[in-house]
């Protein structure tokens, strides 16, 4: 469905014609009987499906939710200033730590990526990891990647072999300062 917006411009310098047109909006002119012309933005066509699916947080091995907001969903909600965070208040329970997220539909994917926390502690940052994929959810097999993230806030990205798989399991096997933390600000996947 598109929707339109009627804009009328008395005496509009050309330039700010051209901010709107410069935007990305389609434009029409349309003259009426009086004197200013009218201009009409379209908004652009839809674009097609996103090759991606959507992310839903499945379980994770441990989740902080007294001291902090640090449940698991919070790794796909595409807020990098909210964290999965495993437990630390009352208990400390040791690397690995791992989380589950399901892809609807299931989709071939060829890498995923971790965003780490985005604040100024490194506190749960993942070290060395361990990916996995599954079509059940329960048999995860082998993992498809495995490796060490470098100590940085940037966006870490790691390709492999495409595979088709409903679900994916992240495995933190060490945090970077050895602690006994797991965190990560987003997930994701990369498609095929």
């Amino acid at each position: 469905m598109k929707a339109k917006m009627n804009f009328t411009f008395a005496g509009a310098s050309a330039l700010a014609v051209g901010l709107f047109l410069s935007a990305g909006c389609a434009s029409q002119t349309a003259t009426t009987s009086g004197t200013a012309p009218v201009i009409v933005l379209a908004t652009p066509p839809a674009a097609p499906p996103a090759a991606s699916a959507t992310l839903k947080f499945v379980r994770a091995d441990s989740e902080e939710t007294a001291g902090e907001d640090g449940k698991g969903a919070n790794a796909i909600d595409g807020d990098p200033n909210t964290i999965w965070h495993t437990q630390w208040q009352d208990t400390n329970p040791p690397c690995p730590h791992e989380i589950v997220i399901e892809l609807t539909p299931p989709k071939t994917i060829k890498g995923f990526t971790y965003l780490p926390r985005q604040d100024d502690s490194e506190n749960g940052t993942i070290k060395g990891y361990e990916f996995y994929v599954s079509n059940d959810g329960d048999d995860f097999g082998q993992p498809v990647s495995k490796g060490t993230f470098e100590n940085s806030k940037d966006l870490k990205t790691v390709t492999f072999d495409p595979k088709q798989c409903r679900f994916i399991k992240l495995k933190a096997l060490s945090e970077v300062n050895d602690a006994a933390w797991t965190s990560a600000a987003e997930i994701g996947v990369v498609p095929q």
